[in-house]
């Protein structure tokens, strides 16, 4: 497990899934720092039922420090609701 208190130096983004038959959910998250066209970079946020149509959720920032509270708080969040992480670049 990765320490969360400071951002990756290579971080772009993390893949995390919840998958629990009994309650009948699959779900998907992703977080991703990535450059857009009006902003220097943003954070974009991903969910919603595996195999099926995501939601996106952009937040703009200047910098990965500047974002990395966000990002840290989003992680934390979803590992407590029984997400784990599948992939990371």
């Amino acid at each position: 497990m990765p320490d969360w208190d400071r951002p990756p130096a290579d971080f772009t983004a993390i893949e995390l899934v919840r998958i629990d038959p009994a309650a009948n959910a699959r779900r998907y998250y992703r977080i991703a720092w990535e450059p857009t066209l009006l902003d220097d970079h943003a954070v974009i946020r991903s969910y919603g039922r595996k195999g099926a149509w995501q939601r996106t959720c952009i937040t703009p920032f200047a910098s990965l420090e500047a974002a990395w509270p966000l990002i840290r708080a989003s992680l934390k969040t979803r590992l407590r609701h029984g997400y784990r992480v599948v992939g990371s670049t």
